[in-house]
């Protein structure tokens, strides 16, 4: 594949991720699905993670900037999630290729149906549009649901290499009832911590066996994009975030569960 495209590819996920607080992963591991049909889903996940990282790495240092990270709630939660995901990353191998395709679809398309079914109140959200204050502690009262969620978000997400945030994004959302705004910021950062779980997890079994030109060019686009979806990010409605994240998971999911017959 030329360059161009690859840095492109890297640059729109990077840059949509970022935009939803998803880091990319939901969006990168399905192209490299396509892009790299031989590839045992292993590789694929790892680099994956890898990408995710670097791509949450620059959004998270623009958010930073914005402070519109909640680092308590991040903090704690993210005390569930590393371990979590390192799990997931260890059992990727396990997996042939056409379940894991399946599996992955059906997460998606779970998610598309659950945000769609049960979108965030629009009042809440409406009444943090432009709130940029982050809360001093996270809500404990709502930690006992919140950390085993994000276990298992964790694990999934380093399962299927996408780093766990439009997972997470719920929880936080839903669960401990962020504003949109600032939950997948917050989301974004907890996916630079957890993902790079997942990269010490591959790279100690020895699963980057990739190119390193073409992950330059994803990683390098990913790292641009990310900066163009954290400054984006500002001026799109917390329903508008919602709706275009539960659009790609709809879109991907049935790409991926629909493959076999197509």
């Amino acid at each position: 594949m030329p360059a161009v495209s690859l840095f492109v590819i890297g640059t729109t996920i990077g840059g949509y991720g970022t935009l939803i607080g998803a880091g990319g992963g939901f969006l990168l591991v399905p192209v490299l699905l396509v892009l790299f049909p031989a590839t045992e889903p292993a590789t694929l996940t790892s680099i994956s993670l890898a990408i995710v990282a670097l791509n949450a790495l620059s959004g998270s240092a623009t958010y930073a900037w914005m402070r519109r990270i909640d680092y308590s709630v991040a903090g704690v939660l993210s005390l569930a999630s590393i371990p979590g995901t390192m799990a997931g990353a260890a059992l990727t191998a396990r997996i042939p290729r056409d379940l894991f395709e399946a599996s992955f679809g059906a997460v998606l398309l779970a998610l598309a149906v659950f945000l769609l079914w049960k979108p965030l109140d629009s009042a809440v959200t409406a009444a943090h549009e432009l709130a940029t204050a982050v809360p001093p502690a996270p809500a404990l009262g709502r930690l006992g649901l919140a950390v085993p969620l994000t276990v298992a978000v964790g694990f999934v997400a380093g399962l299927l290499g996408i780093g766990g945030s439009p997972l997470q994004v719920v929880v936080l959302t839903h669960v401990m009832h962020l504003p949109v705004h600032l939950a997948m910021p917050t989301s974004q950062f907890m996916v630079l911590l957890a993902a790079t779980g997942g990269v010490l997890v591959h790279a100690g079994a020895g699963h980057f066996h990739f190119g390193l030109v073409p992950f330059a060019l994803l990683g390098a686009g990913a790292l641009f994009g990310a900066q163009m979806g954290a400054l984006l990010s500002g001026r799109i409605s917390g329903g508008g975030l919602v709706r275009l994240m539960a659009l790609a998971l709809l879109t991907i999911g049935l790409r991926l569960v629909l493959a076999p017959l197509l």
